[in-house]
């Protein structure tokens, strides 16, 4: 019984560790640009339509889009960032499979009339609460 209790605690402890690692979701964020003459209404108004079309996409069900417009801080060239979150690095490998002839891919083009974004990275979240 003791051993059983010692592995059960050793164990919970092992998730405790490794829970972070793993992370809450996965996000994926671009630098972006407003082309000349747009202002961030156009890219909310384009990123909605995007959404829906994303929404399509395998492993689109659950995936959640933010922009995130700077206010105080050094953002570069950045106009605003482009923020994707999806559950888990395999939710995001099936949700851009195939991306140019998917819905998001097809919503894409759209979505660039209003802005450009160059860079990105992905990243594991993590909630702390």
């Amino acid at each position: 019984m003791k051993k059983v209790t010692i592995a059960s605690l050793t164990a919970s402890m092992m998730f405790l560790f490794i829970a972070p690692a793993y992370g809450d979701a996965i996000l994926q964020i671009w630098d972006c640009q407003l082309n000349d003459n747009k202002s961030p209404a156009d890219v909310i108004a384009a990123s909605s339509v995007w959404l829906k079309a994303a929404k399509n996409n395998e492993g689109g069900d659950d995936i959640e889009v933010s922009l995130e417009f700077p206010i105080v801080g050094d953002a570069g060239d950045s106009d605003f960032y482009f923020v994707l979150s999806v559950a888990d690095t395999k939710t995001w490998g099936a949700f851009n499979h195939d991306y140019p002839d998917s819905p998001a891919g097809q919503a894409e083009e759209a979505w660039a009339d209003v802005a450009t974004c160059s860079e990105s990275s992905l990243s594991a979240s993590v909630d702390i609460e």
